[in-house]
């Protein structure tokens, strides 16, 4: 087993970037303090779907636009990214952008895009 605690930043921004990192050591890169873990965790096309949808309400915009991103993030961890932005006092553009061009999400959180962020689009 890999100690992340005790490894560099560039080590494991090495494992976060690297799409044959087991998915297991990238379900423990989510909790890493860095954004440029978590977003590059968050990026990576072996991330689980249980880690995508914990990276889906990071603090760190950045995060979640990866997230939004990935190309196998589900309709549920999209719907979860939504919801995250939409109880947002000031939601980012770039996610409800993006969001709203995933032919995976669904088509009422589309419908509500449109309503409340028009002005994003």
């Amino acid at each position: 087993m890999i100690d992340l605690k005790n490894m560099s930043w560039d080590d494991k921004l090495d494992l976060a970037m690297n799409p044959k990192t087991a998915a297991t050591i990238l379900g423990e890169l989510v909790k890493d303090e860095n954004i440029d873990i978590r977003s590059y965790t968050a990026s990576n096309p072996n991330t689980s779907l249980g880690a995508l949808l914990t990276l889906a309400q990071d603090n760190y915009w950045g995060v979640r636009v990866e997230v939004v991103l990935n190309p196998n993030s589900s309709s549920k961890i999209l719907v979860k990214v939504f919801e995250y932005e939409k109880n947002l006092s000031e939601p980012h553009e770039a996610i409800i952008g993006r969001l709203y061009i995933k032919p995976k999400l669904p088509h009422i959180a589309k419908i509500i895009i449109e309503t409340l962020f028009k002005e994003m689009l």
